[in-house]
């Protein structure tokens, strides 16, 4: 690939304080709106966001950005080609280049450095960051043009200057002014660098104590063999902090004859990191209080009272709320007299024993004699300012008999985007893949949906959390 040293007409040089131009090439607009609305509030800043590869390779001579951020991730291009063809442009063979991707993977980071990347940032970029690191790169970039333009005048002037020791001496002085700026310029920049170095490093350390503290408060997923020991659970957080976690509560029999029962959920906050871990605290604590203090097994009157909290934990019921968020659940009690003690074996099982599931978006799978059945929840969302309080949930009673299977999951794994065409898993998928193994043990079942699921992902980055709960009698 053919270098050239970068050049600008002198109509093109700064003056004074110079301005700064970002070229973003990313395919997802709101990736692109989100950048935009952290540069806006810098004035001397110009923003530029092409979706398409092509389009921006054509106007990136017109623009003449001082720092490009290439997404990894392109539909009609490699991210990693795109470094390659800015370097191989005339004009942006040194523009610095930073990569934006949501992988931290160390071989993908050494790739793009190899093939010309200056820099490599994890997205979404935090603001600070982002600005710290646009600024240090753009004023390294344009310190290097000046420094450039710098030495084609000295030359230029060269015959000038040997004709008289007096306009000789002006020149030398006039550079080692120059250099110095540029040193100093240099020992500001590097020092910039190293306090965005340090609020990555804060930032970090952060998410991953929040993330000790998100594992104490939540319920922990295997307590769920205590009393279904025929079970199995899938939770992939998408960051170090994940929205989605499975809720299990326990109710022993009163006296010799009496009914236990247990209630267990997959509940699917908003979004994913840190906000959807926000969220998985106020529902958390809700579930909590609904079935330990207030005594609720009915799955439809607890989905219903637990939008009631989450709406006024939020403030969500007046005038002045901030936040519009919520959370889908998939929720069953499961009665039955065989539930004598929890810590012996299930006796035989009998004619009492039934499930009652309920659902807020998300569904509940039954399989038994070779028949699978979805259940679906209502169409309707817990929290959310638009939500109403009155919405009554619907629950659905099934009979339990020996060989039945349940399977209730968050939309994280069926919308993965993979395969060759690189559209969502599916319920069909999902359907599919149980159906071939209802047979085997739900510990091969496990086994047999990551298989399925990572195969179908490949490459691609997992876009949400994702959550499954396998259990059977």
């Amino acid at each position: 690939m053919d270098h050239y040293e970068p050049h600008l007409p002198e109509s093109d040089l700064p003056s004074g304080t110079s301005r700064i131009s970002v070229l973003l090439v990313d395919d997802q607009v709101f990736i692109g709106k989100m950048i935009g609305r952290m540069l806006e509030s810098e004035e001397d800043i110009d923003f530029y966001h092409f979706q398409s590869a092509r389009e921006a390779l054509r106007m990136a001579d017109k623009i003449s950005p001082t720092v490009i951020l290439q997404d990894l991730v392109m539909p009609e291009i490699n991210g990693l080609h795109m470094v390659y063809y800015f370097r191989s442009k005339r004009h942006t063979c040194h523009t610095p280049l930073i990569v934006l991707s949501g992988d931290e993977n160390p071989k993908i980071k050494a790739e793009a450095f190899a093939l010309g990347a200056n820099d490599y940032i994890v997205k979404p970029p935090d603001k600070i960051e982002l600005i710290a690191r646009i600024r240090y790169h753009s004023r390294a970039y344009i310190n290097r043009l000046q420094r450039n333009e710098a030495h084609r005048r000295v030359e230029e002037r060269t015959t000038e200057l040997r004709r008289t020791n007096e306009r000789l001496l002006e020149e030398i002085a006039e550079r080692e002014r120059t250099e110095e700026a540029l040193r100093e310029s240099k020992e500001k920049v590097e020092q910039e660098r190293e306090a965005a170095e340090t609020a990555n490093l804060k930032i970090m350390d952060s998410i991953r104590y929040a993330q000790m503290i998100q594992s104490s408060l939540l319920p922990n997923p295997e307590n769920i063999r205590n009393f279904l020991p025929d079970s199995f659970f899938i939770w992939m957080p998408r960051d170090i902090v994940g929205g989605d976690f499975i809720f299990t509560d326990y109710f022993p029999p009163k006296g010799d004859q009496g009914e236990g029962g247990f209630i267990i959920a997959v509940i699917d906050c908003t979004g994913h990191g840190v906000p959807g871990a926000f969220m998985t605290m106020i529902a958390s604590f809700g579930l909590k209080k609904i079935t330990k203090g207030e005594g609720w097994r009915n799955p439809a009157k607890i989905l219903q009272r637990l939008s009631f909290l989450v709406k006024t934990t939020l403030q969500q019921d007046t005038d002045y709320a901030l936040s519009d968020d919520g959370l889908d659940v998939a929720i069953c009690f499961v009665r039955g007299p065989w539930l004598a003690n929890r810590n012996s074996p299930p006796v035989r099982m009998s004619d009492g024993q039934e499930l009652t599931f309920a659902g807020a978006k998300l569904p509940l799978i039954c399989i038994h004699n070779d028949e699978l059945k979805i259940i679906k929840g209502d169409r309707k969302s817990l929290g959310y300012k638009k939500s109403k309080l009155s919405f009554q949930f619907t629950n659905h009673t099934i009979r339990i008999e020996k060989g039945m299977s349940f399977y209730m999951f968050s939309d994280g794994f069926v919308d993965q985007l993979g395969g060759a065409k690189d559209r969502r898993f599916g319920t069909g998928r999902l359907k599919d893949v149980l159906n071939e193994n209802k047979d085997l043990s739900f510990e091969i079942q496990r086994e047999k949906l990551l298989e399925a699921f990572n195969g179908y992902k490949g490459d691609n980055e997992i876009q949400d959390d994702v959550t499954v709960l396998g259990f059977g009698f």
